[in-house]
Formats: C-alpha cells, sequence, structure tokens
C-alpha cells in the first residue's frame, strides 16, 4: 500500500484503531474516534507536493476538519520550493529521519539501579500517562483540551496493546518511571513509538537500554520483522538510536497547519 517503510509503520501502529482508504493519487487516513489526532485524520500523496491542489484535496476529503495535515509517500522527496511555499502559508514542515536496524543490535545495558518491565496495571499507566503530560509540557502542549486528546490516546494504545501485538516498555528508577516507549510488530516491520525520558534522567544512556529491550521483545516474537524507529531530522535522539545500530533509510516529509 505505502511505498515508504515510515508510512507502512505508520499504518501497521494505526492498526485497529484509524481506516485507510486508498485511492490512485492518494491514501486517506481516518481515526474517527479521534478526529483532533492530526497525524492520524491526514491524506498522504502519491505525488510530490502541491500545495493548492493538495490543500483542496484535503479540505474535500475532511471537510469538517480544523487541521490541515499533508504527507507525501515518496522515499526519494526532497525539500523543495513546494515545501517552502507551504511553511510560508504557515505551515510546519516535519522531516523525520526513518531509521531501521538491518544489522546486529549494538546493545546498551540499563544503569544501575534502573529497571526496564513492562507497562502494566492502572498505576503503570497513570505514571505514563505523568511522563507523556511532562514531555508535552516541554513542547509548550498543556491545558484541558491536551489532557482530554492525551487520555484518549492512551486508551486507544491500551485497546491496541490488549489484542498482543504491541507492548510499553518502562525504565523504573526504584517506584518511578522515568522513561518509557512502545513498539508494535507485524511479520515485516517492529515500529517504536514515543520514546520519551524524564528530563532529570536523559544522558544516562537508559533511553538506548530501552531501545534494546523493544528490539529483544519484537525479535522473541516477530524473528522476521526489521526494527523502525522515526527521529526529527535535526533533533538529537537519533544518535541514540544510531549507538544502537540503526542506519537512516529515508527521510518523510509531512505539512500540518494547526487549528486557528
Amino acid at each position: 500500500m505505502f511505498s515508504t517503510l515510515g508510512f507502512a509503520s505508520d499504518a501497521l501502529v494505526l492498526s485497529g484503531a484509524a481506516r485507510i482508504e486508498p485511492h490512485d493519487d492518494r491514501l486517506v487516513i481516518r481515526t474517527p474516534a479521534e478526529p483532533d489526532f492530526w497525524f492520524g485524520n491526514m491524506v498522504v500523496f502519491r505525488d510530490p507536493p502541491d500545495p493548492e491542489a493538495q490543500i483542496a484535496r484535503y479540505h474535500a476529503d475532511f471537510p469538517e476538519a480544523k487541521h490541515v495535515t499533508l504527507g507525501w509517500d515518496r522515499p526519494d522527496l526532497e525539500r523543495g520550493a513546494a515545501l517552502d511555499a507551504l511553511a510560508a502559508q504557515g505551515f510546519e514542515i516535519g522531516e523525520t529521519d526513518v531509521l531501521a536496524l538491518r544489522g546486529e543490535l549494538q546493545r546498551l545495558e540499563a544503569p544501575e539501579g534502573i529497571a526496564i518491565r513492562a507497562v502494566e496495571g492502572e498505576a503503570d499507566w497513570a505514571q505514563l500517562f505523568d511522563l507523556h503530560l511532562a514531555t508535552a509540557r516541554e513542547e509548550g502542549m498543556e491545558g484541558p483540551e491536551f489532557r482530554a486528546f492525551l487520555a484518549g490516546r492512551m486508551a486507544t494504545r491500551r485497546r491496541q496493546i490488549a489484542t498482543g501485538f504491541g507492548i510499553w516498555l518502562a525504565a523504573h528508577d526504584g517506584a518511578g518511571m522515568v522513561a518509557a516507549l512502545g513498539i508494535f510488530a507485524d511479520d515485516h516491520v517492529a515500529r517504536y513509538q514515543e520514546v520519551e525520558t524524564a528530563a532529570n534522567h536523559r544522558r544516562r544512556g537508559i533511553c538506548a537500554a530501552l531501545v534494546c529491550a523493544g528490539a529483544d521483545w519484537a525479535a522473541a516474537r516477530r524473528p522476521g520483522a526489521v526494527p523502525v524507529i522515526l527521529a526529527d531530522r535535526h533533533g538529537p535522539a537519533g544518535r541514540i538510536y544510531r549507538r544502537c545500530g540503526f542506519a537512516h533509510e529515508e527521510t518523510l516529509f509531512t505539512a500540518l497547519r494547526q487549528p486557528a
């Protein structure tokens, strides 16, 4: 369905929550239960960026949406004038590196005193919610509407994990959760989700140890799946994943215009 490894793995992590409508020129991703999930309600185009035509197409596919999210299923796409034109119209242009582990995992163990285990039970999920919230607050996202959105996202994740094709892993320092990530796998790909570390526990190797634990989980259940992780092209997280053996496969481009 998708040509890019990034969007193919997106489809995996949306399983059971979203539906994907294929068309000759695009793929429409809908998450009916979460209309404010910007990247769960988007149009992914097969052709290169064409700002005016593709914005119009989005509005035709999502006439009630307050946001606009566009993507391009093209592994060879590079930033050019069309994406710059979207940026000039107020769109946030996402440049995301898709990293894959096709060789040997470079194992990194958790630091002393840190225990990694699956997220289970209400107390764990409550701590995970707080970790998500703290991380989001650093990026300027908070308030009642965001908390409601986050609660909906976590409810969806719990339903997906209950089906058995994913897991959430957390690192604990004593009784406190200090880092976490999700991973979902099928026979082809194992996709990481929402890798987060509390601010006062960063730069200690905890994130890398969690990434290794996720790879172990996927290898035990889906030996043929290729582990895939996405990282902001200009952010520091990619360096951590490369230390574990991940390498660049492609760069995904998206464009988001948030509600006014």
